[in-house]
């Protein structure tokens, strides 16, 4: 939280509004994008997620299944795939003049440190909890945004691989190159890429082992915003828990998202009847671990992850992330109260 703050107190200046001129030069005159090489063989809803920066993925999944986005002049699925000169006609209000906003680079000298590994193909960063990773939706830029302001020179060629939760820290894969950011989802897709995360849930626990297999759907709540509710009809999600210590009135968890789901973590927990500390959204109110250890942020942080070479000559990846200090400080409090 401290990077955040000094980032928010002492770096944040905006610009004024300039047009996106990288996409501009893929929208033609009938307000239809034109395919690159770079993204032939995109899924439909990932390519548009790409090129719309700031436009909710609810707004890019309901204008696809309205028929508001034609490839080709043809309706598609978000899940068809696209390719080099293909035409996808958008709604015209979509493109506006974006909101840019631009960080001194030695006032982003942080992110050195939060960078954990990087080679010619992609970096590993230490994401803090508070920061969202991209832009968009009321948030008016995210990691991914300050990383292209920082290492200019890639500005283009930066990519999320996957995401974390605003409120969760940890690691956090980018590309740096168009065709690793397709092996990488390729790996995501077949399930070859593992991460464990480290929790701390609330509440009494008798087995050192839970599985949770629950459906969950995605819902809209109106004080809380979107939600994953367990449903029967919804996405299939399934979560491991393996117990690493137990505190008076809580225990620190090893986690283990067999599936990739929206807040499967935490809305497995909550299911549990166990939800996680510092957890505004799914958790209990009062939280006992904040009001007794003043802890201010969702204790899940992404520990690990590992995942296979991207060429034939090199080895698996496996990368962690340490902990935040004032979280393991909270965990020498409970563990002193417990002995």
């Amino acid at each position: 939280m401290a990077i955040i703050a000094k980032l928010f107190c002492y770096h944040q200046y905006y610009l004024k509004h300039r047009k996106d001129m990288q996409h501009r030069r893929n929208l033609n005159s009938d307000n239809k994008l034109i395919v690159q090489k770079d993204d032939e063989g995109m899924r439909l809803d990932n390519y548009l997620i790409k090129i719309l920066k700031g436009v909710p993925k609810s707004r890019i999944y309901r204008m696809i299944r309205k028929g508001e986005v034609r490839r080709n002049s043809k309706r598609s699925r978000p899940k068809d795939r696209i390719f080099t000169d293909d035409k996808i006609r958008i709604p015209p209000n979509l493109y506006k003049k974006q909101q840019t906003i631009s960080f001194k680079r030695n006032d982003l000298n942080w992110l050195k440190d939060a960078i954990i590994f990087e080679n010619n193909s992609f970096l590993v960063v230490n994401k803090p909890s508070g920061l969202a990773v991209h832009g968009g939706s009321g948030i008016n830029f995210g990691l991914i945004e300050l990383l292209r302001s920082f290492r200019d020179n890639l500005k283009e060629n930066l990519e999320l691989v996957h995401r974390l939760d605003r409120a969760t820290s940890g690691c956090l894969l980018i590309s740096k190159q168009k065709s690793k950011l397709r092996k990488l989802h390729k790996f995501f897709r077949e399930g070859t890429i593992k991460k464990t995360y480290i929790g701390l849930m609330i509440g009494r626990f008798d087995h050192e082992y839970y599985e949770v297999d629950q459906p969950l759907k995605v819902s809209t709540i109106l004080e809380k915003g979107r939600l994953s509710v367990p449903d029967h009809q919804g996405k299939k999600a399934k979560t491991q828990f393996a117990l690493l210590e137990r505190y008076s009135n809580s225990s620190l968890f090893k986690i283990e998202p067999i599936t990739g789901k929206t807040h499967q973590i935490r809305a497995h927990a909550k299911y549990m009847k166990t939800p996680l500390a510092g957890d505004n959204r799914y958790g209990i109110q009062p939280d006992p671990i904040v009001s007794e250890f003043g802890l201010n942020r969702l204790f899940l942080h992404s520990e690990t992850i590992q995942f296979p070479g991207l060429t034939n000559n090199e080895e698996n990846y496996c990368f962690k992330s340490e902990l935040d200090p004032k979280l393991i400080h909270l965990l020498n409090k409970l563990r002193s109260m417990t002995q």
